[in-house]
């Protein structure tokens, strides 16, 4: 035991000397130090160090993909679960109605309207522009009455209104020869009132009509889409003609 200790205290020694000549030589520039430890690249050896490493570097482009991956897939199942409607009509009266209401002219109306964009279901959809006219309520008439003048100018798709009076008057002077709305509008009876009637909230205002918007000679003329709905909301006009 005692032979081996002093043979490791003689090899520290070698060590000691041999390390103290390297010092030396390198102070006097006989031999090229070596890099400083902050220069020595730490190559990761176990997974949660080469993880650990990773995650270091690349933490805020991991972040970054993951909320990009995210709104994507949010985006996508909104665009595929969304309904797509094959027409739209517009519900404009002086007389505040809620979207309930509106909800079961749609649920009418679909009764004779065919799957225009082929995916197997009608569905129609009904722009609530209704609003009760008084002093009072000067703001929310201003923005239903803007909404309503957006989707005359650009909505290919809503080419049936119904209206009471008022608003049909309000309509024709939209236009200097007052031909927004094709021929006399039609008198909706008995047969919508009872089929619109909700047990919450009654019967819809009385004396509602419905019209078919002028797509020739307007910036919707040139428009297939437009003319596809044209051509529908047509056809709805004269079966509702016919079943009443």
């Amino acid at each position: 035991m005692a032979e081996k200790k002093t043979n490791e205290i003689l090899e520290e020694q070698k060590k000691a000397r041999q390390e103290f000549l390297e010092l030396k030589k390198m102070q006097h520039g006989e031999m090229k130090a070596p890099p400083k430890p902050s220069e020595i690249a730490i190559v990761p050896k176990t997974p949660k160090e080469k993880w650990d490493n990773f995650w270091f570097q690349y933490k805020w482009y991991v972040v970054a993909i993951t909320a990009i991956t995210i709104v994507i897939s949010i985006l996508t199942v909104q665009c595929a679960t969304r309904t797509r409607y094959d027409i739209e009509v517009v519900f404009f009266s002086y007389t505040a109605v809620l979207d309930d209401q509106t909800e079961k002219i749609a649920d009418y109306i679909e009764k004779y309207t065919n799957d225009l964009n082929g995916d197997g279901e009608v569905n129609v959809l009904v722009l609530n522009c209704s609003f009760t006219d008084s002093s009072s309520n000067s703001q929310y008439k201003y923005t239903v009455l803007t909404k309503l003048q957006v989707t005359i100018a650009g909505d290919q798709n809503a080419i049936l209104y119904i209206t009471d009076d008022a608003a049909y008057d309000y309509l024709k002077q939209l236009s200097d020869d007052g031909g927004l709305l094709e021929g006399e509008p039609y008198p909706l009876g008995e047969d919508f009132y009872k089929e619109t009637e909700t047990e919450e909230f009654g019967s819809l205002p009385e004396g509602l009509k419905i019209s078919c918007r002028r797509v020739g000679g307007t910036t919707l003329e040139k428009s297939k889409d437009a003319e596809t709905a044209y051509n529908e909301s047509k056809k709805i006009l004269e079966s509702l003609k016919n079943a009443g």
